[in-house]
């Protein structure tokens, strides 16, 4: 009598228990795998933006780009022309708007990005786009030290820009943010990023520790009828240690830490590398409002010290 080849319940069940073991193991992997190419991809993207302001500096008596051209009567930072952030200025030495969005973050697709500050979405005949996608970069450059915003009085009405600085004025170009990875917003009740980047980001400390604002801030009094005025978000660093709701997007200064807890960093040396939050936060006493001090110009990343 011939034999039949069919499995036994018992045979059936071993094997779909092999095969949930591995999938439990190997699943992590994967993901762990996925993300690590993201993370090199926005790597990369971050050396050929670092590439291409280095070229524009050149070009530019070795000044900084601007965060923002700025406009005399206009709508201010992030709303449209005839300002333009950075990523226009610096679109002709790079020539690829996919450099600016991370693989990592959702929603930074053409159709994420095609948004005005409100979050409205617009056409890509809308004569702002460009403005929109390179206003939600995921790289956010450290505009407080490198291109601060400035208000001042000019002939026709009120400019609202920036001021940069040259590179010669920074000590440590090693040891000096330019661009980290941003967000846009958070959600307030689950804390979940949206709306892709953020084209600046705040620094966490803008004071010394005799309480005197940090070159070049010090040249740009926030208060008072002095100009040209330093204008920033506000709040800078909006610390959350217990991690509970409302939460903010401000909470590491609009940087997120979107590669397994850490962020992609650029300084302004051109090299790059990828850092926990805290390492930002080293020689500095972060408080919110800009209350904490910049103790440790050695240790202190963000400053011209």
């Amino acid at each position: 009598m011939r034999k039949k080849n069919a499995f036994t319940l018992i045979e059936l069940l071993v094997v779909i228990a092999i095969i949930a073991i591995l999938a439990a193991i190997l699943f992590p992997v994967f993901a762990q795998a996925k993300e690590a190419a993201k993370k090199a991809t926005c790597m990369s993207d971050f050396n050929q933006v670092t590439k291409g302001v280095a070229i524009y500096t050149g070009d530019h008596d070795d000044r900084m780009c601007p965060s923002d051209t700025g406009s005399i009567g206009g709508p201010g930072w992030g709303f449209g022309h005839p300002d333009f952030v950075w990523a226009e200025v610096l679109e002709p030495y790079v020539a690829n708007w996919g450099v600016y969005r991370c693989p990592s973050d959702p929603d930074a697709t053409d159709q994420g990005l095609s948004r005005n500050p409100y979050g409205t979405p617009v056409p890509r005949t809308d004569p702002n786009l460009h403005y929109y996608w390179g206003s939600r970069s995921d790289l956010g450059l450290n505009y407080d030290f490198l291109a601060p915003w400035i208000v001042e009085p000019r002939t026709g009405g009120t400019y609202v820009g920036c001021t940069t600085i040259g590179l010669g004025e920074i000590a440590q170009t090693a040891g000096t943010v330019m661009f980290v990875d941003t967000i846009w917003d958070r959600n307030s009740a689950t804390g979940r990023p949206e709306g892709g980047g953020n084209w600046v980001v705040e620094a966490p400390c803008v004071r010394d520790s005799a309480g005197q604002f940090l070159s070049p801030l010090d040249r740009l009094p926030p208060a008072g009828q002095t100009y040209p005025r330093w204008q920033n978000y506000g709040t800078g660093w909006v610390p959350n240690p217990n991690h509970t709701p409302p939460f903010s997007w401000l909470e590491y200064g609009g940087a997120w830490p979107r590669h397994a807890k850490r962020v992609n960093v650029a300084y302004t040396d051109s090299h790059c590398k990828t850092q926990a939050i805290t390492q930002l936060t080293l020689g500095c006493d972060v408080r919110a409002g800009f209350a904490g001090a910049a103790w440790d110009g050695d240790q202190y990343v963000w400053d011209l010290r």
